[in-house]
């Protein structure tokens, strides 16, 4: 709906596809197709809504692109019950787009990356038990593992940082980790491919790492600073002029 210029509403067509849509998706919030549950067949709801095949179909796919439903030949349309993974995965591809079109999002998206996993750190440093960290030193080992192999080091990479992030007590956290770690390998792929980046990177994880079991969480964010900070040259002059404030005079 529009605002006429004297200030009355304006009722705008809509495409019967998106009517559907609608429809579908109220009936979802008030829990008249809850997760698990089978939609009617493309028959019932063209039956129920007066439509055509198409407009079914085409409200169908635009459920499946947003990773409401899933659909399967043959079988009705399931709902899918949410999970804050398969919806950022949704997003990928829009996110993509973004940061190919609009390069200064990408220094965003690293800034954005920088608060976040001090932030992450710090509350994995507060919360960490001893299974937890069992978990930690497990990833680093499979990272270990991966070293020569650039493709699997970037995925136990992103693995190490995951499992930080599962420690700090929200399952957001963990999925919003993953998907922006996926962002930034993908447009910064260097971060990972210098001559003996793979031994330093280690070393620094290990930092992290001893930091969090030690449950000091300023040791743990400042870690995470330098390992975060030391890939971007932009940024190494400001780094080391702020660990020179911190030594102590001669």
């Amino acid at each position: 709906m529009e605002l006429n210029p004297d200030g009355g509403e304006k009722l705008v067509r809509q495409k019967l596809a998106d009517q559907v849509l609608d429809r579908l998706l109220a009936m979802m919030e008030r829990g008249d197709l809850p997760p698990g549950s089978r939609l009617p067949g493309e028959r019932a709801l063209m039956a129920r809504f007066g439509v055509g095949r198409p407009a079914v179909r085409e409200a169908l796919q635009a459920l499946e692109k947003m990773g409401l439903i899933e659909i399967q030949h043959g079988e009705r349309a399931r709902v899918i019950r949410p999970d804050p993974g398969r919806v950022l995965r949704q997003m990928d591809a829009a996110v993509r787009h973004l940061l190919t079109c609009s390069p200064d999002m990408r220094e965003a998206l690293r800034q954005a990356r920088l608060a976040f996993e001090q932030f992450l750190v710090r509350e994995a440093a507060r919360r960490v038990t001893a299974s937890s960290l069992e978990a930690l030193r497990q990833a680093l080992t499979i990272q270990e593992a991966a070293r020569g192999d650039p493709a699997r080091f970037v995925r136990a990479d992103i693995a190490f940082h995951v499992a930080i992030a599962s420690l700090a007590g929200n399952p957001l956290y963990p999925a919003l980790s993953e998907a922006m770690l996926g962002w930034i390998f993908r447009f910064f792929p260097r971060l990972l491919r210098a001559p003996n980046v793979e031994d330093l990177t280690l070393k620094e994880h290990a930092a992290i790492l001893s930091a969090i079991a030690k449950k000091d969480p300023e040791a743990a964010a400042r870690a995470m600073k330098r390992h975060l900070l030391r890939a971007h040259p932009r940024y190494q002059r400001a780094l080391a002029g702020e660990e020179a404030a911190v030594l102590p005079t001669q």
